[in-house]
């Protein structure tokens, strides 16, 4: 069931109208009975794989919990963490093995000596077990008590709008939250239609119509020149961003009418100046989950390597970062670039400063976003190619400028059509910080408000493309 839905809207308002006939201590029940019922219409088998994650975890809190001999909490935390990394592995990476494996046979010249069976990879199985294994770490850092009501906990890792693609939800902002459910005033419901509308907008009209370009040339990279591909990458860059953050809102939006806040997701990343800063905008959740379970205390276990320990906290991070998002060469290559450009930054700190102080702010900054925006759209090569071939490919293509192909490619595909895009394309990342600003805030003019509702919703009936449902996140 998509957000993006009737069927989807249809059972969320069931949900919201259904919740004004409890009280606020019982509606968590209404919502765990909606979450599970939302995710075993992906079938019984990953229902199952959810239940039991819940329970492994569960169970591993509170053993902690009652256990207060360090060396023995350690290890119950090694045995809860590792029960999740292999049943994510068993799950998502068996084919990454075989394709490893079939590789090093391929190299040596000798036949595979292993074909492990592939498993249906099962919606969300990232996310929720992001989640559940930070609400470990946190039992086992003393950041919080173990939960003892087994209802809330499985409610707080299948909690329907974030279980696919998230938010990633931290135990001490969500968990709290079921105790007591009190449901919005009009203000928050208003805010959260236009939020909701904010999404629907950037999956339908820019994601989904930026899809159409640049799967076209994705399939058949080598009919097309550096210029074209200049284009498609600029075109990628923002798909990527409006899809993921349509998610999110829509997510956001969906939990607000249940009276629940998660987390935001995104701060406007494209206007960030290094790719450091850049990962403080994009994916919060999953960058700021990272930096709190894995960097931070690889920081603090090597702290005696000085910066050095930086350089090995960062590598271990951003390669783990790139596995999670997939069984696949490419996110492990993109996690290695991204790690080689926060080192790079790091060493040339000092330079940077000096530069920033010999030319005007404005030149500086506008530099810095260009130059960022650019090497992460390279970046983003490693996200969407099919694989390292794809991608070698790509990068020959690029170094065959030729000016004159770009502009047949408009003529093609219609030239008003296309150049109207990139001009659309221009204000959604101009105003993008202001519209959202103005959805989100709850004393904003009544009639400032039912203005943007109407010009969403103009936008989408003129602008929507169909038939294109999924998000791109949910394939991790």
């Amino acid at each position: 069931m998509v957000f993006q839905s009737w069927y989807y809207f249809l059972f969320l308002l069931g949900l919201t109208g259904a919740q004004f006939f409890l009280l606020p201590t019982q509606r968590w029940l209404l919502l765990l009975l909606g979450s599970f019922f939302f995710y075993s219409l992906t079938g019984w088998q990953p229902t199952v794989l959810l239940l039991f994650t819940i329970i492994i975890t569960f169970g591993s809190a509170l053993w902690l919990g009652n256990e207060k001999n360090q060396g023995r909490r350690y290890k119950i935390l090694l045995l809860s963490v590792t029960a999740q990394i292999l049943l994510l592995s068993a799950f998502k990476y068996l084919g990454f093995f075989n394709d490893l494996v079939s590789g090093i046979s391929h190299w040596m010249q000798s036949p595979s000596w292993v074909q492990l069976p592939l498993l249906m990879l099962p919606l969300g199985i990232s996310f929720y077990t992001f989640q559940s294994m930070g609400y470990v770490f946190d039992v086992y850092y003393n950041i919080r008590k173990p939960e003892r009501h087994f209802g809330h906990y499985a409610l707080f890792v299948s909690f329907f709008p974030q279980i696919q693609s998230g938010p990633i939800g931290r135990s001490k902002e969500m968990l709290p939250q079921w105790k007591s459910i009190t449901l919005p005033q009009w203000e928050m419901i208003r805010m959260a239609l236009l939020l909701f509308l904010w999404g629907v907008l950037k999956k339908f009209v820019i994601a989904d119509r930026l899809g159409i370009y640049v799967d076209e040339v994705y399939d058949s990279p080598q009919q097309f020149s550096g210029a074209v591909w200049t284009l498609i990458l600029f075109l990628y860059t923002i798909q990527l961003y409006a899809d993921f953050s349509a998610y999110s809102d829509m997510a956001i939006a969906s939990a607000q009418v249940l009276g629940i806040r998660i987390p935001e997701n995104f701060l406007f990343p494209y206007k960030a100046n290094n790719i450091t800063d850049f990962w403080r905008r994009w994916h919060l959740s999953l960058s700021g989950w990272l930096r709190d379970y894995i960097y931070t205390p690889l920081l603090f276990a090597k702290k005696k390597w000085k910066k050095w320990a930086v350089v090995y906290a960062i590598a271990v991070t951003f390669i783990i970062c790139g596995i999670w998002h997939g069984p696949k060469m490419t996110f492990v290559l993109f996690g290695i670039v991204q790690a080689i450009l926060l080192i790079f930054e790091m060493q040339t700190k000092e330079w940077r400063a000096r530069l920033s102080n010999q030319l005007p702010s404005w030149m500086y900054q506008s530099l810095s976003v260009a130059i960022t925006f650019v090497a992460i759209s390279l970046c983003f090569i490693l996200f969407r190619a099919e694989g390292l071939q794809q991608v070698k490919e790509i990068f020959i293509q690029l170094s065959k400028w030729e000016y004159s192909s770009v502009i047949d490619y408009v003529r093609e595909k219609n030239g008003s059509i296309i150049i109207g895009l990139l001009f659309f394309l221009g204000l959604f990342l101009f105003y993008d910080e202001k519209i959202s600003s103005v959805i989100r805030n709850q004393k904003e003019n009544p009639k400032k408000l039912g203005l943007y509702l109407s010009f969403m919703v103009v936008v989408i009936l003129i602008g929507m493309v169909i038939g294109k449902e999924q998000f791109i996140y949910f394939q991790f």
